[in-house]
């Protein structure tokens, strides 16, 4: 369970999905509101205000259905519906809409409940790791935009035309990365000038239109009901608990090798946290919104990977040591997995198709001895 849930420094999936949602928004004049843009952003990195919301986030990235990761790609890949209820950064509530039901996500303290409506079971997850999956709750505005400039906060900010989104009058904010080797080409941000509640996010490639945006489409101020923030536990539901270092245990079985220190000709960036919740194999590289992440798969979920990127258009590249490898470009996000006779990794990041490759070759060829 843990494997699916937990993963990968978020950040470098989901700055790089692709998707529109335009209805309801309508562009006003640049004087109908104003605020400083240094000082929103630092309002805006403050964390929300108390709120509670429904917000819709689209995409149409295209990715394949990568195994193990199938949750990600129908985030970055299609409408994800989100019920929002905020009491603060250690009390929040954020619910998954889907056909079938929802998926909510409690986080009360230094614990986390998930209720599967689906399976009628609330999972209790104990601690944290530095990595996991993305989940719909990262896709809010307030935590997207907070996420977003967290990882670029020298980069410059300038003042965007104001907007009507969900009924109010919001200031613009527009990011642009410095780094010229990300694909990111600039972070549009909507929110209440006063609180610097995020309403609106787009996040935008070097050249087009928007490819990620989530908006709030109803939001009230002010705390949510008390009640709200409590997991439920209706009669015969099943009750597990889980521990989120479970996915070292799980890495470790895969006897993968230590990450390199530098690939691609970026260093390794420390993992946060104590050294037991350090993920074995997994290494960080790059700075900002210039990075990507390697992640070590088993033998049979990479070659699946392989199978399914080359599938989809996917582009071979050609690496020492007789190992497969396939990289996948989109505007935003890069995706390359490399399959040998007995493991395999899996990186992605919001760099150029140019890095990744360069990083497939540079990858040792041996497993640990």
């Amino acid at each position: 369970m843990t494997a699916q849930r937990f993963s990968r420094r978020w950040l470098l999936v989901a700055a790089g999905a692709a998707g529109l949602v335009g209805a309801g928004v309508v562009a006003l004049p640049a004087g109908a509101v104003t605020a400083e843009p240094d000082a929103l952003r630092a309002r805006i990195l403050a964390g929300p205000p108390p709120h509670v919301g429904y917000a819709e986030s689209s995409g149409r990235l295209g990715l394949p259905e990568i195994p193990q990761l199938e949750s990600v790609t129908a985030l970055l890949t299609g409408t994800t519906r989100i019920r929002a209820f905020v009491s603060g950064a250690d009390s929040w509530r954020a619910d998954e809409l889907t056909p079938a039901g929802e998926r909510d996500t409690y986080h009360l303290g230094g614990a986390e409940y998930v209720w599967d409506f689906g399976s009628d079971e609330l999972t209790r997850v104990v601690g944290t790791t530095p990595l996991r999956l993305p989940r719909a709750a990262d896709l809010l505005p307030p935590q997207l935009a907070q996420r977003l400039f967290r990882l670029a906060p020298a980069d410059p900010v300038s003042p965007l035309p104001a907007r009507r989104v969900a009924g109010r009058t919001a200031a613009g904010l527009r990011l642009v990365p410095a780094d010229p080797a990300t694909t990111v080409g600039g972070v549009d941000v909507w929110a209440d000038p006063t609180t610097g509640l995020v309403l609106r996010v787009e996040v935008s490639p070097r050249a087009g239109p928007p490819l990620l945006v989530t908006e709030f489409v109803d939001v009230t101020d002010g705390p949510p009901d008390p009640a709200a923030l409590v997991p439920p536990v209706p009669p015969g539901a099943g009750a597990v608990t889980a521990s989120a270092a479970d996915l070292s245990g799980a890495l470790r079985t895969l006897d993968a090798p230590p990450p390199p220190d530098r690939l691609a000709g970026r260093d390794r960036v420390p993992l946060a946290g104590t050294p037991d919740a350090q993920l074995p194999g997994v290494g960080l590289y790059g700075s900002g919104l210039a990075g990507f992440a390697l992640v070590p798969l088993s033998q049979e979920i990479a070659g699946r990977a392989v199978d399914g990127a080359a599938a989809a258009g996917g582009t071979s590249v050609e690496v020492p040591g007789g190992a497969r490898a396939v990289r996948l470009a989109t505007p935003l996000v890069t995706v390359a997995v490399r399959a040998r006779r007995r493991s395999g990794v899996l990186l992605m990041g919001t760099v150029g198709p140019e890095v990744l490759d360069q990083a497939l070759r540079e990858l040792p060829q041996r497993r640990r001895t």
